[in-house]
């Protein structure tokens, strides 16, 4: 079987590779397009997480699980030979693993160069969910009015491993909460990349302590790998930017979504 990340590179032709491959293992019907050990980051202490809506100002408190999902998303109802109907939810179950397992070594401190695991689940979270599919259906209707739900999937999850190569950049750090203002957090939502226009740099908020910063600027080349303090006012300039960016839902550790 073709390992998904190997430090000797490879490039998307083994995540390719590792996304057809096949597997048993059990899969919930809840399809989690923010993946739950996303969300779990910005849980509080007691596992509560506070979602606010941002179409109708709706605020519910729920947790990882209740969150971010949506029943046989990833569902295949009419698979071709051979594959299974949760095929595609196994591939990305699989790479929400190593995400999770590489977002925590740098959480930890170990920063390691390849961040593959990372770029592939952001373009996943980016590129199949229910409200992109909403945009394609409102912006372009006679174009896709004809789709069936297992062509939505494919062209989605298609469109997802092709821009996944986009997200790895040359240098990254983490911006961590100084640990003198405890009152500070920072928010995510169902659109949690922070693109910025005519700027080479990304942020992804990945807890509600730690954000990342993704760069392609060789200028920010002395940042590579580390971890420098975020204060207050980088914090709310950063939620500020969470709260704009946001397509639908955002989340907070408290129920107050002030920046």
């Amino acid at each position: 079987m073709a390992t998904l990340v190997s430090d000797k590179g490879g490039g998307r032709a083994q995540y390719r590779r590792r996304f057809m491959a096949t597997r048993s293992a059990p899969v919930s019907r809840r399809h989690h397009y923010t993946p739950r050990y996303y969300l779990e980051r910005f849980q509080d202490a007691d596992g509560a997480l506070y979602r606010r809506d941002c179409e109708t100002g709706a605020v519910v408190l729920g947790n990882k699980e209740r969150f971010g999902y949506k029943n046989q998303w990833n569902t295949l109802r009419n698979p071709p030979p051979g594959y299974e109907s949760d095929w595609a939810e196994k591939r990305i179950a699989e790479i929400d693993g190593l995400a999770s397992a590489l977002l925590t070594r740098i959480l930890a401190g170990d920063m390691p160069a390849d961040f593959r695991p990372i770029a592939y689940a952001i373009s996943f979270m980016v590129h199949n969910q229910p409200r992109m599919w909403r945009e394609l259906e409102e912006k372009h209707a006679s174009e896709v009015e004809h789709w069936t739900d297992d062509w939505r999937l494919v062209v989605m999850l298609n469109a997802a491993l092709e821009a996944a190569p986009d997200y790895v950049p040359p240098y990254y750090a983490v911006q961590a909460i100084d640990p003198a203002e405890p009152g500070l957090r920072f928010l995510t939502s169902s659109n949690p990349v922070i693109n910025f226009e005519n700027r080479p740099t990304m942020l992804l908020p990945v807890s509600s302590r730690h954000c990342l910063f993704l760069s392609w600027d060789p200028a920010h080349l002395r940042y590579e790998r580390k971890s420098f303090p975020c204060g207050r006012d980088m914090v709310v300039g950063i939620n500020q930017t969470t709260l704009t960016n946001a397509w639908q839902y955002v989340y907070s550790s408290t129920p107050s979504f002030n920046p």
